[in-house]
């Protein structure tokens, strides 16, 4: 149950600052962490667009050099890219 990690964490908190503990502190905690989350989403989104790697092939235009890397006179595998 979801509701009781968080009450233990309120709770947790409380007792670090030296508040008591009230059950409204729970709702505002979940709703805090969820807006946090969802900037951080915004950001991520957003970074990803400014570095050029928001586009749906991004990652395999971008795999690993090592793999995709050919020497001149080197035989030709029979799969290139695993």
């Amino acid at each position: 149950c979801p509701r009781l990690s968080i009450k233990a964490f309120v709770k947790s908190l409380c007792d670090i600052q030296g508040v008591p503990f009230k059950p409204y502190l729970q709702v505002q905690f979940s709703i805090a962490f969820d807006v946090y989350l969802n900037i951080l989403g915004h950001v991520h989104g957003r970074v990803q667009a400014a570095l050029g790697r928001d586009s749906s092939d991004w990652r395999l235009a971008n795999t690993c050099p090592c793999c995709l890397y050919r020497v001149e006179g080197e035989p030709e595998l029979q799969f290139r890219l695993l």
